[in-house]
C-alpha cells in the first residue's frame, strides 16, 4: 500500500468516526429536546387548568356576592312590608288607662 492510500484511509476513518460521534450527540440532544418540550407542554396544561380554576373561583365569588345582595334586598323588602309593633300602639292593660 502506498502512503497516499494509507493517508486517505486514515482520513476517511477519522471523518467517519467524527460523523458518527456528532450523529450520536445530535440524537441525544434531540431526545432531550423532545422530553423538554413534553415537560413544557405538561406545565402549560397545568397552568391553563389552574387559570381555569382561578377564573371559576372568581365567577363563583361573583355569583356568591350577587346571591348575598339579592338575599339582603329580599330581607329588606320583607322588613318594609311586615307590620311593626312600636310604642305608638295602644296599651290596653295599663294603670293610668291611657
Amino acid at each position: 500500500m502506498e502512503i497516499n492510500q494509507l493517508l486517505i484511509t486514515v482520513a476517511l476513518t477519522v471523518t467517519t468516526l467524527l460523523v458518527v460521534a456528532v450523529g450520536l450527540q445530535l440524537i441525544f440532544a434531540l431526545k432531550e429536546l423532545r422530553t423538554a418540550i413534553k415537560k413544557a407542554g405538561i406545565l402549560i396544561d397545568d397552568l391553563e387548568k389552574e387559570e381555569m380554576k382561578f377564573t371559576q373561583d372568581k365567577t363563583k365569588d361573583k355569583t356568591l356576592v350577587k346571591k348575598h345582595l339579592a338575599l339582603h334586598s329580599i330581607l329588606d323588602k320583607m322588613r318594609i312590608l311586615t307590620p311593626r309593633h312600636t310604642a305608638k300602639t295602644k296599651k290596653v292593660f295599663t294603670k293610668d288607662g291611657s
